[in-house]
């Protein structure tokens, strides 16, 4: 799902004045949040080729990367730095052993920040190494309708036959590439591996608007990229090369499962999903607003207010646009201007107005219950115990009360990308080297090969 944290967009721009012998190089650091949120921020600083330098920041934890803010200050051995759309200021001066030691602000937060040379390279002990044992084939696949080409990977495993079975993977929110690439991981060539040295074919493709894909991914919403997914399920069944032909959904890709498995036109012969939302999207975008302030030692009160107020804008912007969004803003948010933390709570609902596009607004007023009621091949939904983005105390149940001929299973200690975490905290993808539980990929393999 979209990302829970923003603290940093990333910078770019020119350090004339700076020695190259001095700054020039990898800088990095971890910014501590809160005690249970941290991030990791690297300054890349390279000379240009007009003589100057030029510097780009990336926050890997949120998937961020060279992003704009303005200078205002620099010498040899200092550095003050801020980004006006998000109320950010970092200063730093170069001390004695070689760091560079300095404040970050954000609003009412201030944190010490240090950058030391140098970048960890991150651990991804799971993603797919060459020689592989099974062919790999670049592919195209259109959406008429939408005059848009989707672009993919097939793999067929070494004893490929008629009877094998073939699984299209479907990325979740947010524009992606055909390995669902996140913070380094590549959680869908991992499957696709997997599912291949388990005599299993798989197409994973670029998110329409994204990678070597064509359309606009910026104006679609769940449906349009659904029936993108269509197109691939006919695409796979026109090579008549395949036995069962299934989905497997990641997160929004989960729901999307949901929608084709209860269309009798585009129905896939089984389904997967992982982390997939079955409750209303306002439903699950406040209960992923709840759980980050809390997360991040928000008080309950005052998460209670806004969440409530949150759940009645929704509806709102989807019934009356933008103008009865704000009313709904004037009448619930009344006194909130009084305390500088409900203050920074009105104002983020009044940039959720403003940033309103129609992915969010299809999504806030949509309900998977009649997709999942109406599913009539096999499915297996699976939900991570530790998953604070679609949580599967509150999804899973749903599920099994909708269908009761859905296999639903949930796992312990797994966040929303499946892995094994400490708390599931967004903040923690980027940290932990594996990519995907083993024991999914097992339990995956299992269920396909049953059917």
């Amino acid at each position: 799902m979209r990302k829970l944290f923003c603290v940093l967009a990333g910078l770019l721009f020119s350090l004339g004045s700076i020695s190259a012998d001095t700054l020039e190089g990898k800088w990095s650091g971890v910014l501590e949040v809160t005690p249970q949120v941290s991030l990791k921020l690297v300054f890349n600083i390279s000379a240009a080729s007009d003589g100057g330098f030029t510097v780009t920041m990336d926050s890997p934890e949120q998937n961020a990367y060279g992003i704009a803010a303005e200078v205002n200050y620099l010498s040899e051995d200092s550095i003050s730095v801020s980004v006006p759309a998000i109320a950010v200021v970092y200063k730093a001066a170069l001390a004695s052993d070689g760091t560079l030691s300095g404040t970050f602000s954000q609003g009412m937060l201030r944190r010490d920040l240090v950058l030391k040379r140098g970048a960890d390279a991150r651990k991804r002990p799971q993603t797919p190494v060459p020689p592989f044992e099974y062919s790999i084939e670049d592919v195209a696949f259109r959406n008429e309708a939408a005059d848009v080409t989707l672009a993919g990977t097939l793999v067929r495993p070494a004893r490929f036959s008629a009877e094998t079975p073939v699984v299209i993977l479907v990325s979740g929110s947010g524009l992606q590439n055909r390995d669902e690439e996140i913070f380094e991981h590549r959680p869908f060539a991992v499957i696709a591996d997997w599912l291949a040295r388990n005599g299993i074919a798989s197409l994973r493709y670029d998110d329409r608007g994204f990678g070597d894909s064509t359309g606009s991914g910026a104006v679609a919403t769940t449906a349009d990229f659904a029936s993108d997914a269509a197109c691939g399920v006919e695409y796979l069944r026109s090579k008549a090369e395949f036995g069962k032909i299934g989905v497997l959904g990641h997160s929004e890709g989960g729901e999307i499962a949901f929608i084709l498995a209860s269309d009798d036109k585009s129905a896939p012969d089984f389904i997967v999903t992982l982390g997939a939302p079955a409750l209303r999207g306002d439903s699950i975008l406040a209960d992923q607003s709840r759980t980050a302030m809390l997360g991040g030692g928000m008080p309950e009160d005052a998460v209670n207010s806004y969440v409530s107020a949150l759940l009645k804008l929704y509806p709102a912007y989807t019934s009356g646009g933008a103008d009865a969004a704000r009313r709904v803003i004037a009448q619930e948010c009344k006194g909130w201007d009084k305390s500088p933390l409900m203050a920074s709570l009105k104002a983020n609902m009044e940039k959720i107005v403003v940033q309103m596009n129609p992915w969010i607004a299809y999504t806030v007023a949509f309900s998977p219950s009649e997709s999942i009621s109406g599913i009539k091949c096999p499915a297996f939904v699976l939900y991570g115990e530790k998953d604070t983005q679609v949580r599967a105390q509150l999804n899973a149940p749903v599920v099994r009360k909708l269908n009761s001929s859905v296999k639903v299973k949930e796992y312990s200690g797994l966040n929303h990308l499946f892995q094994n975490a400490a708390t599931g905290a967004v903040s923690e993808y980027a940290v932990i080297e594996e990519t995907i539980s083993p024991s999914v990929l097992s339990d995956i393999v299992e269920f396909i090969n049953s059917l």
